[in-house]
């Protein structure tokens, strides 16, 4: 790693001040309530083995709190290392020639689906047509049948057997249901915020939320939320508050439970 890497290196920089103080990954990982698995992948920087970018930023700024680091240093380090290389674009002489064929393609494009969107359109108006005549010409005949059989009212005794079939079914089939979430994570905002949440092993979810609004979330074993805003949230798991440390404009990390 030449010198440049090195003062670009915001893992290299939290490593070093950490070891300088004795604080062990561990220690790091209890305090921040960051696992130590990603603790130590952002000192390696392997980004393969990291979330998005916008989770690494606050596990950065609360890995740099934990060992009383300097948090906009790690951030400012980070943002040089995920700054993207700019790209050479090389000029041919059959660039024009490509561009028009380009458009060419985008125009046919552009014919095609808009051939298949009016071709849809075309056959649900007309199954839809045909479903309303169908549903009419039933109605009408349910509405003969009725008139014609009026005077024929069944007997009380076979009128009781069909709803009491009716409700054995109903009930076998709430039986049936699928067994709750165990775990209800509610979240009220009180300030403008915008939340990252990963639920199990689901792909995270970005909410941005304005005062007054709330968000309920459903898992079954555990929430990795990254906050943008401590100071304006007020969460809830299973209906019972869990304290969130930080003040307003703070970006903060919960794992629940």
């Amino acid at each position: 790693m030449t010198n440049t890497d090195k003062m670009s290196s915001y893992g290299l920089y939290l490593q070093t001040i950490r070891v300088e103080k004795g604080i062990t990954i561990e220690r790091v990982a209890e305090e921040s309530r960051i696992r130590a698995e990603i603790l130590r992948s952002i000192e390696a920087e392997d980004h393969n083995n990291l979330p998005d970018d916008v989770f690494v930023k606050g596990f950065l700024r609360l890995f740099a709190e934990a060992i009383d680091a300097d948090p906009e240093e790690a951030l400012r380090r980070f943002a040089i290392r995920r700054k993207p290389q700019p790209v050479v674009k090389i000029h041919s002489r059959d660039e024009p020639e490509k561009q028009g064929r380009l458009w060419l393609t985008l125009l046919w494009v552009v014919l095609l689906m808009t051939c298949l969107i009016g071709g849809t359109l075309l056959v649900y108006h007309m199954l839809y047509q045909k479903e309303r005549d169908a549903a009419a010409h039933a109605s009408g005949v349910s509405e003969k049948k009725h008139i014609a059989t009026a005077d024929h009212t069944p007997s009380s005794e076979a009128s009781t057997d069909v709803p009491s079939a009716a409700i054995e079914a109903t009930t076998e089939e709430t039986n049936d249901a699928g067994e709750p979430a165990k775990y209800v994570l509610e979240i009220v905002c009180h300030e403008n915020t915008w939340l990252k949440v990963i639920a199990d092993d689901a792909r995270a979810t970005e909410h941005n939320l304005k005062p007054g609004e709330t968000i309920a979330l459903k898992a079954n074993t555990m929430f990795n939320v990254l906050v943008g805003n401590a100071g304006g949230v007020s969460v809830q798991l299973n209906g019972k508050p869990v304290p969130v440390s930080g003040t307003s404009g703070q970006v903060v990390n919960l794992q629940l439970p």
